[in-house]
């Protein structure tokens, strides 16, 4: 198998009047061996004359200062050199020039337009030429305003790999993106958030690397947080739940995560890793080392593949060497996955076993994992603890889900691990919960609908009119869902964006 090559990746970020931001998105033409077709972060491979003395001396940065701020071992030659790759890949593809003229002056946007823009492309794509022209005109990158922002290693079994720094900088005022014209087809500014719920709707395609650093990205609130968000140290919460069962909070809260992402470190002697959430060294060291903890890390479990339950699932698997385990989904989708899981497969764990359960309805290839010597269930994302959870269309079913929740009602559950907010002591009460709730929905469905409202966001402002806006647009994927039910049950009509009753 081949090795990952070192690469660099610049998220660049530019503020918006309410205080927060975007980030530069740009799409690679299909031809591309890598991620082609998709909407990624400008980036490449580490060249050796990135680490050269020539490029060196034109860094704000000094060998050991870039070393410092990785935090990780690698030579300072090494380091420094991906900060300046970072600089020089963003040049290359997006004409965006991190540098400063004499005295420290931010280079002169006009300049950046009119003198270099046209040759961007070629002089970024050679280190060598790079750091030429760098010396030739005076100007010093600036390497300083590159913030370290995580790193992911892409799986063993892919043709083409890389070990990738991601790194945050500023838009500097007053220059423009020049995309490269055999890199770059397309470009866009767009807020994590936005870009999120786009891929997720496959409006916009995405790579999963790519989503993993957007997932962080949602949960930062502000532009200055996000330059400045690695000078604070990022605290991880563990917490033994039970003899067997191990909680690393995923520091990831937000609107649909709740305080973070569960991740479940299962098992003595043998153990299993369920969804573990973000691609963060820390977290993910946290999660090796709980793991280490309790015995011999086995195996990496996925209830399915959204990506606040999957985004570290690479940096995990190969810092510990582990196999990824799912259900179904093809090799395009997850190329992670290295064992496909079918329903009722036994995971033995020492003493103990974890039973896969097909449990579709959230999404379409849901698991949970059961561990009846504790009668518990790792429930994912079909049980939350907080409120309930959203069923979106089309991966979303509300009636796969009904069905799976009635199926969980037949084994034999006292607790529920869910995959967001605390531990569901009586699982048996919840589940009947659950299911009442959304008959309860899909009453006020029919409601709305012999009211006389037709659209979605009209039933949606009478149904969920004590739920704050804002997550109205989550609200409406699960009145489609009930919708959808309602249809397939004959009861009501679809005429495009309006509905009726039969």
């Amino acid at each position: 198998m081949p090795a990952p090559r070192d690469a660099a990746t610049v998220v660049l970020t530019r503020p918006l009047q309410d205080g927060s931001y975007e980030v530069l998105l740009t799409r690679r033409p299909e031809s591309m061996a890598f991620m082609g077709g998709t909407f990624v972060f400008p980036g490449g491979a580490l060249d050796d004359a990135d680490a050269a003395d020539e490029m060196a001396g034109r860094s704000a940065l000094e060998r050991r200062e870039a070393s410092d701020r990785l935090s990780e071992s690698i030579a300072p030659e090494r380091a420094l050199g991906l900060f300046c790759c970072a600089a020089r890949e963003l040049y290359e593809e997006a004409g965006i020039l991190l540098a400063t003229e004499g005295g420290g002056r931010p280079v002169d946007p006009a300049k950046v337009r009119e003198v270099y823009a046209p040759h961007h492309a070629e002089v970024g794509h050679d280190p060598t030429a790079f750091a030429a022209f760098l010396v030739r005109e005076g100007l010093t990158l600036s390497t300083d305003l590159l913030a370290p922002h995580g790193r992911l290693v892409t799986p063993e079994q892919s043709p083409i790999r890389f070990d990738a720094r991601f790194f945050v900088a500023p838009m500097p005022e007053g220059q423009a993106v020049v995309p490269h014209p055999t890199e770059v087809l397309e470009w866009l500014w767009i807020t994590p958030t936005e870009a999120l719920e786009r891929a997720r709707a496959k409006e916009l395609p995405v790579p999963i690397p790519t989503l993993a650093i957007l997932q962080g990205l949602a949960e930062i609130p502000g532009y200055a947080q996000v330059l400045g968000e690695r000078a604070k140290a990022l605290e991880v919460e563990a917490t033994e739940l039970s003899p067997l069962v191990t909680v690393v909070l995923a520091p990831n809260p937000g609107l649909m995560t709740g305080a973070g992402t569960n991740t479940y470190v299962v098992g003595r002697g043998e153990v299993a890793i369920i969804d573990p959430g973000i691609p963060d060294p820390v977290f993910v060291e946290r999660v090796a080392r709980e793991a280490g903890n309790r015995g011999r890390p086995k195996i990496i479990l996925l209830t399915h593949m959204h990506i606040d339950h999957i985004g570290g699932v690479v940096p995990l698997a190969e810092q510990m060497n582990l196999p990824v385990a799912a259900f179904g989904g093809s090799e395009a989708d997850a190329p992670f996955v290295t064992e496909r899981l079918d329903d009722g497969a036994e995971i033995a764990l020492g003493d103990a076993s974890l039973r896969a359960v097909s449990t579709p309805g959230h999404a379409s290839m849901h698991l949970c994992y059961y561990l009846a010597s504790e009668r518990s269930l790792f429930a994912g994302d079909l049980v939350a603890g907080f409120g309930t959870v959203v069923i979106a269309p089309p991966d979303g079913n509300m009636r796969d889900y009904l069905a799976s929740l009635e199926r969980l009602g037949t084994l034999d559950i006292e607790r529920i691990y869910p995959g967001h907010g605390p531990v569901v002591e009586d699982g048996p009460a919840k589940l009947a919960e659950y299911i009442a709730h959304r008959r309860e929905r899909e009453a006020q469905v029919v409601e709305a609908l012999g009211a006389g409202l037709d659209e979605i966001p009209a039933m949606v402002k009478r149904i969920y009119a004590e739920v704050p806006e804002v997550l109205h647009p989550m609200a409406e994927r699960s009145v489609l869902a009930h919708l959808e039910l309602l249809e397939a049950n004959g009861r009501v009509v679809r005429d495009g964006d309006r509905w009726q009753m039969t």
